[in-house]
């Protein structure tokens, strides 16, 4: 987890869940260990604009996000007050199953 620029980077997160498509986008929670070591879990809200990408690098939707996938995401510092608190997504990234891990892309 890292914060630059009002921008929140949560590495090796796990998907709790995807909700599905609502008309004007979809939401994927996720839960992370911040900077303080704690875990915490956030809905992102996907919009047009927001990066999904698969292991190998290539897009996907929103739909192809389950629940206990491994994904590097940003997302905005600030989020609402609800439980969990739901940010807007700019990037969402699936890891391989490899070794290694497709780095996050972000697309303002």
């Amino acid at each position: 987890m890292a914060y630059f620029s009002g921008i929140q980077y949560a590495t090796n997160a796990t998907v709790v869940a995807n909700p599905g498509r609502r008309e004007s986008g979809c939401d994927i929670e996720i839960q992370y260990v911040n900077d303080q070591g704690a875990t915490r879990n956030v809905i992102l809200r996907v919009t047009d604009s927001t990066v999904l990408r698969g292991a190998d690098g290539r897009r996907v939707s929103c739909a192809s996000f389950t629940a206990g996938q491994r994904v590097n995401a940003s997302f905005t510092d600030s989020m609402s007050n609800t439980a969990p608190p739901m940010a807007r997504a700019y990037s969402i990234t699936r890891q391989g199953t490899g070794s290694g891990t497709v780095g996050i892309d972000i697309d303002l």
